[in-house]
């Protein structure tokens, strides 16, 4: 069995093969050289002070363990070729191939500028990761075919794209009243949500949510 029997050509996923590895490094470095993650931390303390406003994009490139990575890296691998399978699908290889990494890049930039309003006060926090990015990706996949069909094995009432993104808006929103040490669940809701909406202003799509009932 070949590779690309499996996986999708470069062609087809260009930023996957791109993005992916390239975190896959600088946590790497990170994990075993804390000079160089320290350089890449994100801290709003300090961006709100007109510091370090590069971590806004760098934090993204290093995690705190091997978990938090290879979950992202999956995940970011996987639905950053979904994304661009679909803009390529509904406008064509050129707004692809531009417009995959300006959404990443926003997916990743926003989610941290919203963190650092909320926490520029707080000198002790920082945060790692490119969790947001995920979590935006999650929302504009689900989103941006919004009568496409899915079957939850748990869930009867899921039957489309839209009632699954509903199930994960519901979840996520949970879970962004849990506590838990080092995973920032209230991101993840911020980063949802604006894939959400990226996915509805530039879907074509769009309209047929109201078929989605």
């Amino acid at each position: 069995m070949k590779f690309f029997e499996i996986f999708p050509t470069f062609s087809e996923a260009p930023y996957s093969y791109i993005v992916v590895p390239i975190i896959l490094v600088c946590s790497m470095i990170g994990f075993y050289h804390k000079p160089f993650f320290h350089a890449l931390i994100l801290h709003p303390y300090e961006i709100a002070r007109g510091k370090r406003v590069h971590t806004l994009l760098t934090s993204a490139l290093i995690h705190r363990n091997w978990p938090h990575l290879l979950f992202n890296g999956i995940v970011i691998f996987g639905l950053g070729y979904d994304m661009f399978a679909v803009l390529n699908q509904a406008y064509g290889i050129i707004i692809a191939q531009v417009f995959t990494i300006l959404i990443f890049l926003v997916f990743i930039i926003v989610p941290n500028f919203v963190e650092t309003l909320f926490k520029k006060k707080d000198f002790r926090f920082t945060a790692v990761g490119a969790s947001g990015l995920s979590s935006a990706l999650f929302g504009f996949s689900a989103l941006f075919f919004p009568l496409q069909k899915i079957n939850h094995l748990f869930i009867p009432w899921i039957h489309n794209a839209t009632h699954y993104w509903l199930y994960m808006l519901l979840i996520s929103f949970l879970l962004s009243f849990i506590k838990i040490s080092r995973i920032n669940r209230p991101l993840h809701l911020v980063a949802f949500i604006l894939g959400s909406i990226l996915a509805l202003i530039i879907s074509p799509y769009t309209f047929e949510l109201k078929d989605a009932f």
